[in-house]
């Protein structure tokens, strides 16, 4: 059986490597890359799940309540097929609710 590469000798090994001296910027040179990525942009050859595809994460701090409530309805509430419906469409729906009451569009998933 072989042994795994040491890790603390690689380690040693690329710290021991002399690293060249930055090179001076040109003054054609492309203007450098903001500093700030898109907000939809993933590096280039990472996956992304179907699902996840052109949607953005927001975390919310709530009290434990709110989220046990939500994991309860989504857990006893069925669609047509007889599925259990996801917390994501649940929260969609109950922001569109909350939309409405302040006289903002709907957002409509182009898959409904």
């Amino acid at each position: 059986m072989s042994r795994k590469p040491s890790l603390l000798a690689a380690a040693i090994k690329t710290a021991e490597e002399p690293t060249p001296p930055p090179a001076a910027p040109a003054a054609f040179d492309a203007p450098a890359e903001p500093k700030g990525r898109a907000r939809n942009s993933q590096p280039t050859g990472s996956y992304v799940a179907p699902s996840r595809a052109n949607k953005t994460a927001k975390t919310h701090y709530l009290p434990p309540a709110y989220w046990e409530t939500l994991e309860e309805v989504s857990f006893r509430t069925r669609d047509e097929q007889g599925k259990r419906i996801p917390q994501e469409r649940l929260v969609a729906e109950a922001l569109n609710l909350l939309f409405m009451k302040y006289n903002y569009p709907q957002v409509r998933e182009s898959g409904d």
